[in-house]
């Protein structure tokens, strides 16, 4: 039995959407059932409660081998590094709790480059809680998803530019949420590996947002462009537009600029850790309709 945590998010729904497909045996722990579809809800075990609460957590481990864990996404965090380390001290207690023998979670690139990289340093903190629980651990070291452009598509849209506090001509890894899926459905299908390792997951090639910008102009047939915004200017953004906490916002500047100085030249390229889905299929399946 496989217990899926964050089955409505990016990443979850996708690895249970696989599982499913691949008829593996589900379970899903989330906090209100109504949110997933009667469909799946037919062909998966659920547990209810919250990743923040041993004892529910423990329950809904009982009886799974395998664990997909992903701490769930927060714009509105007061202290980054204590909302990971919240969820993970949690779920290594109820999986010490439960006995369960190995987890694949979701972290990110860049974890021996020593940079202070804000979400990206709170994940490598939260992942050396989560080895401690003395079960086996498969880390996806992940860069960017394309997905994060959707956050920006109303400027994209109405003003035909998106920013953010690199140079656009800087080349870095970035991944279609579905690729890391794959990956992750792999190692939780899989009952021979053991002991604690990182694996990276990147996209087909490096890419610049100034490259980006290009082939989203060609996509939709019109000029889009990507604009350098300080450190300043962004954080102000995502407070008085997206309304974030302050916390957070300065905590994503701080990833975006450590991506800038090197942060995933870390992990290297390999034919294992490069997956297939190019940013032009994500942009064409995902982003254009949306721009039309």
């Amino acid at each position: 039995m496989i217990l899926v945590t964050t089955p409505t998010g990016n990443t979850g729904s996708m690895v249970l959407q696989q599982l499913i497909k691949q008829g593996q045996q589900v379970r899903i722990f989330v906090r209100d059932s109504k949110k997933i579809s009667a469909d799946i809800l037919e062909r998966v075990e659920v547990a209810t409660g919250s990743l923040l609460n041993e004892d529910e957590f423990t329950e809904a481990l009982k009886g799974c081998d395998m664990i997909y864990l992903c701490v769930p996404q927060s714009n509105s965090m007061d202290n980054v590094n204590a909302y990971y380390e919240s969820f993970v001290k949690v779920a290594s207690q109820a999986i010490k709790n439960a006995g369960t023998k190995r987890i694949v979670y979701l972290s990110s690139g860049g974890k021996e480059s020593n940079l202070q990289a804000g979400l990206v340093t709170a994940l490598h903190r939260a992942e050396d809680i989560i080895s401690r629980s003395g079960s086996s651990l498969r880390v996806l070291r992940c860069p960017v998803f394309y997905e994060t452009l959707l956050y920006q598509i109303t400027s994209i849209r109405e003003e035909g530019t998106f920013s953010l506090p690199m140079d656009g001509n800087y080349k870095a890894p970035q991944i279609a949420v579905k690729d890391i899926a794959f990956k992750a459905v792999e190692f939780l299908t899989d009952e021979t590996w053991t002991g604690s390792e990182g694996f990276a997951v990147l996209g087909p090639e490096d890419l610049s947002y100034n490259e980006i910008a290009g082939q989203m102009s060609d996509l939709v047939g019109k000029s889009i462009r990507f604009l350098e915004v300080s450190k300043e200017e962004y954080i102000k953004t995502l407070l008085e537009k997206h309304h974030t906490s302050e916390a957070f916002a300065i905590s994503l500047t701080e990833m975006l600029t450590a991506i800038g100085k090197g942060l995933y030249e870390q992990e290297q390229r390999t034919k294992t850790s490069t997956a297939p889905v190019t940013i032009k299929e994500w942009m064409s399946e995902n982003l254009v309709s949306r721009l039309k």
